[in-house]
């Protein structure tokens, strides 16, 4: 199922696939400049499947795809405020990717974090520690700032503030628990088969899904991964 969804002026939102993906199109168009586009999370065929603007980039809040169109770029640590059009965004970046507000519209960009549907994926090569940072940094920006819609990168919008704590409070419950377990596993010399057993218990009742459990598992191997090193 594919829908697009106007947020606000030029600012419009495709979500498509069960559960769904995001893409946040920011759109500017000022008299006597050129059309431009701002694509956050945009799928690898994006630009093969629509007409865009004069000008394109895109942005991703997790792990990037190719898409044969300009990235912007970020760095790690780093933080930076641009517009786009009548769009302010501010963008905080990390080794996993980049957490974006728009301040005068209460837009947060969460990507791999706070969906009801999905499970925070670590990146290649993570400890965790990465994604416990960016969860920190969500859940301080939906308590001192305004947040009247968050989109992670795939699942559900949300409006409801108490609503994306109690995510984000349940993404940091599930990451703790895979940092206790896996490394302390590999620490005590335990096989990758007996590992995975324990850190299956992890699992919230309600992300046992075929989707959760790809992801688990492949989080499960990164994390192992990462301590062996």
């Amino acid at each position: 199922m594919t829908k697009i969804t106007q947020l606000y002026e030029r600012l419009e939102l495709l979500s498509e696939g069960d559960p769904p993906s995001h893409t946040l199109f920011v759109m500017a168009r000022l008299l006597g400049t050129p059309d431009r586009l701002l694509l956050i999370d945009p799928p690898a065929d994006v630009a093969q499947r629509f007409t865009l603007a004069e000008e394109n980039a895109v942005i991703f809040t997790g792990a990037a795809t190719e898409t044969g169109l300009s990235a912007l770029q970020t760095q790690p640590g780093g933080v930076a405020h641009i517009s786009i059009g009548e769009h302010l965004l501010d963008i905080y970046s990390q080794q996993t990717g980049n957490v974006i507000y728009f301040p005068t519209l209460g837009v947060l960009c969460g990507g791999e974090f706070g969906s009801d549907l999905a499970l925070p994926r670590l990146a290649v090569g993570s400890d965790g520690s990465d994604e416990i940072e960016a969860l920190r940094l969500l859940a301080q920006t939906v308590k001192q700032r305004r947040v009247d819609v968050y989109i992670p990168r795939q699942g559900s919008l949300a409006r409801d503030r108490v609503e994306v704590m109690g995510r984000l409070a349940g993404d940091v419950a599930y990451l703790h628990g895979l940092r206790r377990v896996v490394p302390g596993g590999v620490a005590q010399g335990e096989a990758l088969e007996r590992i995975e057993r324990v850190a299956a218990t992890l699992l919230p009742d309600n992300r046992r899904t075929p989707l959760c459990r790809e992801i688990h598992e492949e989080n499960v191997e990164r994390l192992w991964r990462a301590a062996q090193a």
